[in-house]
């Protein structure tokens, strides 16, 4: 009988300090600072109104756990939008690790910054966004802000047609000097 019960306090030691010295992974509970519309605005990289117009899947980040990209088409801006169209990552977690999820087709209040690692705009609950009919007393202090339209910016904003361009222009002067070296060898040749 002492036996049995000496095993059985080995175990549940051997247990619990395993427990103790491998601790599963830890989890955060989300915390938000409170700021008011102005001090938001001049924390925040990009401020507008627009409507969800394309909502992707929902992806595993290597420094932000889920991530899910969202297309919005922005009416008014105030700060930071250089596109008709915009692309935010938003937290896609549930609201106890600041996760925020947009609807497609409705309209919404868009406070996001751009992140250090990737260089993308984000958002994510902590951020204050609300749905367009909720943003009253924050349109009000915000004020007018500027019209958007198509004409005022390309399509997007992701950095794909500065990259494109610069992959054009670069394939243009690799061709331009692949033709000169070949019309110089040949012409070494005669």
């Amino acid at each position: 009988m002492k036996q049995r019960l000496v095993m059985c306090m080995l175990i549940l030691l051997l247990v619990t300090s395993g427990l103790a010295l491998f601790p599963g992974e830890r989890v955060y509970a989300c915390s938000c600072v409170e700021s008011d519309v102005q001090e938001r605005l001049k924390t925040n990289t990009t401020v507008f109104t627009g409507e969800v117009v394309k909502k992707g899947r929902s992806q595993q980040s290597k420094h932000d756990g889920l991530l899910r990209e969202y297309t919005f088409d922005v009416d008014t801006a105030w700060r930071g939008v250089n596109a008709k169209k915009m692309k935010i990552l938003a937290s896609d977690g549930g609201s106890e690790s600041c996760g925020i999820q947009f609807e497609k087709n409705q309209s919404y209040l868009i406070y996001a910054y751009q992140y250090e690692v990737d260089h993308k705009l984000h958002t994510n609950l902590c951020s204050r966004n609300v749905p367009i009919e909720q943003a009253g007393d924050d349109l009000k202090l915000l004020g007018a802000g500027k019209l958007v339209s198509k004409e005022d910016f390309g399509e997007t904003t992701d950095g794909r047609s500065e990259y494109i361009q610069l992959i054009l222009y670069g394939g243009v002067i690799l061709l331009a000097a692949l033709a000169i070296v070949w019309i110089w060898k040949r012409k070494k040749r005669i």
